[in-house]
C-alpha cells in the first residue's frame, strides 16, 4: 500500500536555514547569485523543466562548489526524473559539506524507504528529527521505517508526535489508521482514517485503509466497495487489484461464475504491456533429468503458510531437484533461517522490481516457478504474468484461479476440487495431489489433550478462532440455529477486536434470538496460549463460504472436532479435504440443516465426544497432511508429471 510520504524536505525546511561556515567561503556576489541560481531552479521545478531546473542547480556549484544547499536541490531535481543512484550521491555530498543537515536526512531517508532499505532510512530520519524536530514530514518518514522494521509501538508514538506538531497532516492520519489497523484496533484506526479523507476524499490508500477495517469488522459488502474505489483510482496498481479479488471470497453472496469473470480481469488491467507472451525457452527439454525448482512467497517467516512449507523443503529429493526459494518480505526470524537451511539457493527479492525479478529466474533457469501466494499480501503475480519459466504452478496460499495464462497448474486435491466441479472456474489445468495439498507442521511442542469441558461444565462450548471477516452474516444466523438447538450452549469466539466488530456479530445473534449471554470473545493471544485456548472448546463450527484452513487443523491437532459445510468452490471445500482425509466424513455438512444435526449429535453423547477428543491428535499425526515425506515424493511427482507434459510439446 502507497504511503503518504511524497515530500521531499528540500525547500521550506531550508528556507531559513542559517549560512554556515562551508556556505561562506566564496565571495558574497558569488554566494548571491548561487542563491538566485537555486530560486530560479525551484521555479523551473515547479513548471516541470527537471532538466533546466537541474542546469541551475548545476550552474549553482559551479559558483559555490561547498554550498551543500545546492547539492541539495540537485538530489531533489534527480530523485524527481528517477535519477535514484544520482540524487543520493547529491545527498551524500550535500551531508559531507553539512553532517548535521536535517532535511538532506530526511531526503536520503525517503530515498532508502523507496528502496525499502529501512535500516538506513530509519537512521537517516532519526538525525532529521533530531536537526528538524518540528518537521512533521521528517516525523511520518521516521515512522514509515520504523513500522517496516516491525517496530510497531515506536512508529506509533512517532505518528502521534507528528500530528502534536501539525494536527492536520492526512499523510500521519492515514499512516496512523493502517498501524492501528495491524495492532487490532479498528475503531481507533477509522477515526484517523475517516478524519484524513476529509481532506483528501479520493486518496486510494484511504480507502484501501477503509477497506481493510471493514474487513476487520466483518462487513464485507463496504469493504469491497472501498478497495473497488482505491483500484479505480490506482487501476494499474496489482495489489489493490489483487485486495478485492481476494476479499470477494469472503462474500457469502458470490457465486463461482462472478469470482473467475472478476479474476479474468486482473491481468489485462494490471499485466496489459506484456501478458500474455509466448517467450523462448534455453531449458533443456530433457523429461528425466534433475529439475530446477522455485517457490516464490512473501510468507518465509512466522506465518501460517511456513508450517505447511517447511515440511515440504525438508523432504525435498536434492539429487533430482534443486530448490530456490525467492522470498518476498524484509522480516527474517528464526523461521526464516529454518526454511534457508533446506534449500540450495536463497534469494531475497523484495526490492526487485518485477522485470529485474524475472530476468533472474531466466539466468537461474528455473523450470518450475511455483506460486505460493496467489492474490494474497506480498504475491509477485505480476512476474508470473511475464512467463519466466517454462512451467508456472500456483499452490498453497489461494484457493482459487489466479486468472493468468500463463500460469499453467493449481495445485489442489480431489477433496477441494473433484473432478467435474471447477475447472471450469479456472484459467489454470488442475493438478490433482492424491491425499491433501496441505502439509502441516506445528510450531512447539504440544500440549496434552485437556478433558472435554463438557464433562465438568455440563454444558457444550462451541467455538469458532477463525478470521472474523469469515463471520459473515448466514455463517452467523446458522450458528444461532446451532445454540438454539442445544439449549445452554455456550459460543466462544476468538480474535473479534472490540467495539464495532464484536457488536455487529452480537447484534445479529441478538435478532436470531439468541442470549447474548451464552456469547463469549477472546482476545487474539501469542501461538502457544491460542493453542491452549482451543482446549476450552468443546466443538468447533467452520465458517463458509471461506472455510478455516491452519485454524482447523490446529483445533483438530488439539483434541477438538470441526463441523463443516461443504460448499460449491475450492475455498468453500477445505473442512471436506481437512475432514476426508481424517476419515471424518461424519462431520461434513451437505445443507445447513444437516450442519446443525451433526452438532446436536454429538452434543447428545459426551463419552463419544470425549472418545472422539483423545483420539483426534494420533489421527491428525498419522494421516497425510503430517506424513512429510510422503507428500513430497506426491508433490515431485506431479512436477515430473507438468515437466514431461512440457518437455512432449518441445517435439
Amino acid at each position: 500500500m502507497k504511503r503518504l510520504l511524497d515530500r521531499l524536505l528540500g525547500r521550506a525546511a531550508v528556507e531559513n536555514a542559517p549560512v554556515t561556515a562551508s556556505n561562506r567561503r566564496e565571495p558574497q556576489s558569488l554566494q548571491i547569485e548561487a542563491e538566485r541560481l537555486i530560486a530560479e531552479g525551484n521555479a523551473l521545478e515547479d513548471a516541470g523543466r527537471w532538466a533546466d531546473a537541474e542546469a541551475a542547480y548545476r550552474m549553482a556549484l559551479k559558483l559555490c562548489a561547498d554550498f551543500a544547499r545546492a547539492y541539495l536541490n540537485l538530489g531533489n531535481v534527480q530523485a524527481a526524473q528517477g535519477q535514484k543512484e544520482e540524487a543520493a550521491e547529491s545527498y551524500r555530498q550535500a551531508l559531507r559539506l553539512e553532517p548535521g543537515y536535517g532535511a538532506v536526512h530526511a531526503n536520503l531517508g525517503k530515498l532508502y524507504l523507496d528502496q525499502r532499505n529501512y535500516q538506513n532510512a530509519a537512521e537517516h530520519y532519526a538525525a532529521a528529527v533530531r536537526a528538524l524536530p518540528n518537521s512533521a514530514d521528517a516525523l511520518v518518514g521516521l515512522g514509515c521505517a520504523l513500522e517496516d522494521l516491525g517496530r510497531q509501538a515506536e512508529a506509533v508514538d512517532v505518528y502521534r508526535r507528528a500530528l502534536a506538531i501539525q494536527p492536520d497532516f492526512p499523510g500521519a492520519k492515514f499512516n496512523l489508521g493502517r498501524i492501528l489497523i495491524l495492532l487490532k484496533q479498528p475503531d481507533d484506526a477509522i477515526k484517523y482514517i475517516e478524519e484524513a479523507m476529509s481532506v483528501m476524499p479520493d486518496h486510494e490508500a484511504g480507502h484501501t485503509l477503509l477497506g481493510k477495517v471493514m474487513g476487520e469488522w466483518g462487513l464485507i459488502p463496504e469493504a469491497l466497495s472501498h478497495m473497488q474505489r482505491a483500484s479505480q483510482l490506482s487501476p494499474k496498481d496489482p495489489n489493490l487489484a489483487s485486495m478485492s479479488l481476494f476479499t470477494m471470497n469472503y462474500r457469502v453472496d458470490s457465486t463461482p461464475e462472478a469470482l473467475f469473470a472478476a479474476h479474468l480481469q486482473y491481468a489485462p488491467q494490471c499485466c496489459a504491456e506484456y501478458y500474455p507472451k509466448t517467450p523462448a525457452y534455453l531449458n533443456p527439454p530433457d523429461p528425466e533429468r534433475q529439475l530446477k525448482i522455485g517457490y516464490v512467497s512473501g510468507d518465509f517467516r512466522t506465518h501460517p503458510v511456513s508450517r505447511f512449507v517447511e515440511p515440504v523443503f525438508a523432504h525435498h529429493n536434492h539429487a533430482l531437484y534443486e530448490i530456490h526459494a525467492f522470498y518476498n518480505h524484509h522480516t527474517h526470524d528464526t523461521v526464516t533461517e529454518s526454511l534457508k537451511k533446506w534449500v540450495d539457493g536463497w534469494h531475497p527479492i523484495w526490492t526487485q522490481e518485477d522485470g529485474a525479478f524475472a530476468d533472474l529466474i531466466r539466468a537461474l533457469d528455473i523450470d518450475i516457478l511455483v506460486d505460493l501466494s496467489g492474490h494474497t499480501e506480498y504475491h509477485r503475480l505480476p512476474v508470473f504474468a511475464r512467463k519466466p519459466a517454462p512451467v508456472q504452478a500456483t499452490w498453497l496460499g489461494y484457493l482459487g484461479t489466479t486468472g493468468l495464462a500463463t500460469m499453467d497448474y493449481r495445485i489442489c486435491d480431489v477433496y477441494t476440487d473433484p473432478p467435474g466441479l471447477t475447472e471450469r472456474f479456472h484459467t489454470e489445468q488442475l493438478a490433482r495431489l492424491p491425499d491433501c495439498q496441505w502439509c502441516y507442521t506445528p510450531y512447539l511442542d504440544l500440549s496434552p489433550i485437556s478433558e472435554l469441558p463438557m464433562m465438568r461444565n455440563g454444558y457444550l462450548i462451541l467455538g469458532s478462532f477463525n478470521n472474523p471477516s469469515k463471520l459473515n452474516d448466514r455463517v452467523l444466523e446458522l450458528w444461532a440455529e446451532v445454540l438454539k438447538a442445544i439449549p445452554e450452549s455456550r459460543l466462544h469466539i476468538a480474535a473479534v477486536p472490540p467495539g464495532r466488530a464484536q457488536e455487529r456479530i452480537l447484534s445479529i445473534l441478538n435478532r436470531s434470538s439468541v442470549e447474548l449471554e451464552r456469547i463469549e470473545f477472546t482476545p487474539r493471544l501469542p501461538y502457544h496460549d491460542y493453542l491452549a485456548s482451543i482446549t476450552a472448546v468443546d466443538v468447533a463450527l467452520d465458517p463458509f463460504p471461506y472455510n478455516g484452513g491452519t485454524t482447523s487443523i490446529d483445533t483438530l491437532i488439539m483434541g477438538v472436532p470441526v463441523v463443516t459445510l461443504a460448499g460449491d468452490r475450492s475455498i468453500a471445500r477445505g473442512g471436506v479435504s481437512l475432514l476426508s482425509n481424517l476419515g471424518l466424513t461424519e462431520l461434513i455438512a451437505a445443507t445447513p440443516h444437516e450442519y446443525v444435526e451433526i452438532v446436536q449429535r454429538l452434543a447428545s453423547d459426551p463419552a463419544q465426544l470425549a472418545a472422539l477428543r483423545g483420539s483426534l491428535r494420533e489421527r491428525v499425526q498419522v494421516s497425510p497432511f503430517m506424513d512429510g515425506a510422503r507428500f513430497t515424493r506426491n508433490l515431485e511427482a506431479l512436477y515430473r508429471q507438468m515437466w514431461r507434459a512440457w518437455c512432449e510439446r518441445q517435439h
